[in-house]
């Protein structure tokens, strides 16, 4: 009986040992095992089947977590070394599974990076190193040779005697100087810009009250002359229109700006150009115009006095020229002090006295008497300080 016993715990031991040989055994670094069918080994995880369950679901373990397999052929894989390294920024290295024999795939080259096109030339971050269209304006202050400073005058220089009677710029009052401006830059360096400066200029100056009182009681004077003259009471003036100086100037230049910020920076410019200086026309109505003035029997006219008196000047064109500087605040505003002086024009004014009604007839019998006087040269000059806009 005994070695009956024997006999069966030997069989049953070689069953075991047959059944432990027929399968795979994945060894664990914690020492425990799985008895498994291996379907796939990765490079980071590894999957298998339960032995005892070999048509159930597939199951994996990290291939960290493993020292070996013992395949049931009797070949041993080892797991000596699991860290996966990065591939090169450049190229791949695929790593295989090795079941029997170990396999390396050759390297593959990564794909060829396109070349990226260079980033556009940013626009200046300062104003001036744009095209630039801006408005200005501000206060003009009188200087130069407006007109005559004594009660001779006429808003411009009015004498048959020339050079002689003395001129000043008492005659104009404050004005306005507006301009249209476009700005082309030409040269940048850092924060200096060059540019050429392309301008629009109007200058207006009013003549100042006193000058206005000096022109009435002028006209009342003529008045008393020409009815002294006449041995008749058919002139009484009263002013209607006053003249003013007008300019209008087209110019040119170069300028410069330096930034200390993009917001802020310091300007000056120079420009030159051709002007038309303009004196507008003065109006004097005659209030007592059509009066008998005197009487022609032998031709039997009637002549009368005009219902008024007109004073125009001929337009000049001179040369125009400015210098100014100031400050760039905010971007798109500027201030600046300017100073746009003219070279001397010849002052041409005429008088025209004229009739409302063609039944009067005066001196010649024409309804119309002119007369043109020459009178001293003019040389216009202002100050001034503008405010300016940029688009």
């Amino acid at each position: 009986m005994k070695a009956l016993k024997n006999a069966l715990l030997l069989f049953l031991f070689l069953g075991i040992a047959r059944t432990m040989t027929a399968q795979d055994v994945i060894l664990k670094k914690d020492n425990t095992t799985i008895l498994s069918k291996v379907l796939e080994i990765t490079t980071t995880e590894i999957k298998y089947k339960k032995w005892s369950n070999q048509e159930g679901p597939t199951y994996s373990i990290n291939r960290s977590e493993v020292t070996r397999i013992n395949f049931q052929n009797g070949d041993v894989e080892q797991f000596t070394d699991n860290v996966v390294t990065t591939p090169a920024p450049q190229q791949t290295e695929a790593t295989y599974p090795q079941v029997q024999t170990p396999a390396t795939r050759p390297q593959v080259q990564a794909p060829a990076t396109r070349p990226q096109p260079e980033p556009a030339t940013p626009k200046s971050p300062y104003s001036r190193g744009r095209v630039q269209f801006s408005l200005n304006g501000g206060i003009a202050f009188p200087l130069g040779k407006f007109g005559l400073t004594d009660y001779q005058t006429f808003c411009a220089a009015f004498s048959f005697f020339g050079d002689e009677l003395e001129i000043g710029h008492g005659s104009a009052k404050t004005g306005f100087n507006a301009s249209v401006r476009l700005h082309i830059p030409v040269y940048q360096q850092d924060k200096d810009i060059v540019g050429i400066p392309l301008k629009f200029n109007v200058m207006y100056n009013g003549i100042s009250d006193a000058e206005k009182r000096a022109y009435r009681e002028e006209w009342q004077s003529i008045g008393q002359s020409m009815n002294q003259q006449y041995g008749s009471n058919a002139y009484q003036f009263q002013v209607t229109k006053y003249s003013s100086y007008m300019n209008y100037s087209f110019m040119g230049g170069v300028d410069y700006t330096h930034y200390f910020s993009k917001s802020f920076g310091l300007f000056a410019e120079a420009n030159i150009g051709l002007n038309i200086a303009q004196i507008t026309n003065a109006n004097i109505s005659n209030l007592l115009g059509g009066s008998v003035v005197y009487l022609d029997y032998e031709n039997y006219i009637q002549y009368h006095s005009g219902d008024g008196m007109e004073v125009s000047y001929t337009p000049k064109v001179n040369f125009a020229y400015e210098i100014g500087g100031g400050l760039y605040l905010l971007d798109c505003l500027s201030v600046g002090v300017f100073y746009t002086g003219y070279s001397p024009f010849q002052v041409s004014p005429t008088w025209r006295e004229y009739s409302n009604s063609s039944s009067y007839t005066f001196n010649n019998g024409s309804g119309e008497t002119t007369m043109e006087m020459t009178a001293p040269k003019l040389q216009v000059s202002a100050l001034s300080l503008q405010v300016g806009y940029h688009f």
